[in-house]
């Protein structure tokens, strides 16, 4: 099948006009101070608010209806928790912002700090929600942006590193950005507040904050940063950014290998993929492997006796890289063929889980997978967002001896596991602990 070819343009970049994912977020917002500490959703949560804003028109009173399935397709919210994004949510409600710390204090707005989003209402599905009437002029219509494609901010892992993302490309053109005290700058990226505080010594913001951060923006992004560091005598006083779009260039569409591959893409982004991330599962994943999770997840969307699928672009990742439609068809290839014909008398004979031990155990078996996978993305999240977990778990937890404290034993210790699985995926079904009993069991038949 032939394919026409784009110009190639460099990776991350986005033309000048703007893509769909992208939108132009005022340089007020993007230089602002918030007085207490910004989690990653909410970062994401506040620029897709944006975004829509400039997008779209509001009703007679101002305020501006978005679905809640349509915005955690635009940050990329692929949980079932939607209590954790509920919460989130009305936590931004109350955040108080310093506008444009970045400009003279004689070029700066006439007022200080405000609410961005001073009301909302969730309900039905659907979020609706106000700017403040302060910004809104600004916000809407901006004379000096960034330019912010929600196909980056989705990669993003850590708040710091979006924060840190978005001051940069603010002076891509100039190649470097301007000179901030580095306390400032602490603040504006963690929050004016006692977790930014913690940082008392720029060693420690640096080793744990800044590094990081820089390398995920490196990494997920199409620009390439470095720190630079200003000194009066032997202590660090300000910082800036050197900030260089990559050079390395890919096709903008790279054609795909099939019309095969063309009906995959399509299907992808019904259930919820963009098309640039429907373009990565093909380049990660076989096509055969896709059609089979998809299949696997059609069917679930299918069945009227299960709760209905509200995220089938989670549920979709999760059959895929577990193998479940995988292991469902090689269960279904198993039905339907008499076992005398595939294996011998002296094969042994491997059974599906029946029995209520048996389900059990494939019970505890997954719940022990998803811990582990719990703790591994804990692990990955900066320090002030893994307390915010934990300060959550506790405040849920009547018993002390099941509360995480720094002498965490270990029935605490597996209590959050457990909790913080769940909170991220919400409580497995009889389907998928039966799915992950076929996974474990195929592991282990003879090749």
């Amino acid at each position: 099948m032939a394919h026409n070819k784009t110009q190639p343009i460099p990776i991350g970049s986005e033309p000048r006009t703007g893509t769909p994912d992208a939108f132009r977020k005022a340089v007020q917002a993007v230089h602002s101070k918030p007085r207490s500490p910004l989690t990653l959703l909410q970062r994401k949560l506040g620029n897709a608010w944006l975004k829509h804003a400039i997008e779209s028109q509001p009703d007679a009173q101002g305020w501006w209806e978005l679905s809640i399935r349509d915005l955690s397709q635009t940050i990329g919210f692929d949980s079932n928790n939607r209590q954790y994004l509920k919460e989130a949510a009305e936590a931004l409600m109350s955040i108080v912002f310093e506008w444009d710390v970045m400009a003279l204090a004689s070029k700066r707005i006439h007022w200080k700090a405000s609410v961005m989003f001073p009301e909302l209402e969730i309900r039905s599905g659907v979020i609706r929600y106000q700017i403040s009437s302060q910004m809104r002029e600004r916000m809407l219509n901006p004379d000096m942006y960034a330019m912010i494609d929600m196909n980056v901010v989705r990669q993003f892992k850590r708040a710091p590193a979006l924060a840190i993302w978005e001051f940069c490309i603010r002076f891509e053109k100039l190649g470097q950005t301007g000179e901030v005290s580095w306390m400032t700058f602490r603040d504006m990226v963690l929050g004016e507040s006692a977790d930014g505080k913690t940082y008392q010594e720029y060693k420690y913001f640096k080793s744990k904050v800044l590094l990081p951060s820089i390398q995920e923006v490196s990494t997920v992004s199409g620009h390439q940063i470095a720190l630079v560091e200003t000194k009066i005598g032997r202590r660090i006083d300000k910082i800036r950014f050197t900030v260089v779009r990559k050079t390395k260039v890919v096709e903008a569409e790279t054609p795909v290998d099939s019309a095969l591959d063309l009906d995959l893409l399509s299907d992808l982004e019904q259930i919820g993929f963009s098309r640039l991330d429907g373009r990565r599962l093909l380049e990660q994943h076989s096509s055969a492997a896709l059609a089979q999770a998809l299949s696997f997840t059609r069917k679930r969307m299918a069945n009227a006796q299960s709760e209905p699928l509200t995220q089938p672009a989670a549920y979709f990742r999760t059959a895929l890289t577990q193998g479940y439609a995988k292991n469902d068809a090689f269960s279904a290839t198993a039905q339907a063929s008499p076992a005398s014909e595939h294996r011998s008398s002296a094969e042994p004979v491997h059974e599906l889980p029946a029995t209520t031990a048996t389900l059990q155990d494939s019970r505890d078996k997954l719940n022990r997978h998803r811990a582990a996978q719990a703790v591994g993305y804990l692990q990955q999240l900066p320090e002030p967002e893994r307390q915010s977990l934990i300060n959550r778990y506790n405040a849920g937890q009547s018993l002390a001896v099941l509360r995480v404290t720094s002498r965490i034993s270990r029935l605490a210790d597996a209590s959050f596991q457990r909790w913080l699985a769940n909170d991220l995926w919400g409580e497995p079904s009889i389907e998928e602990v039966f799915q992950h009993g076929q996974n474990v069991l195929a592991a282990a038949l003879p090749v």
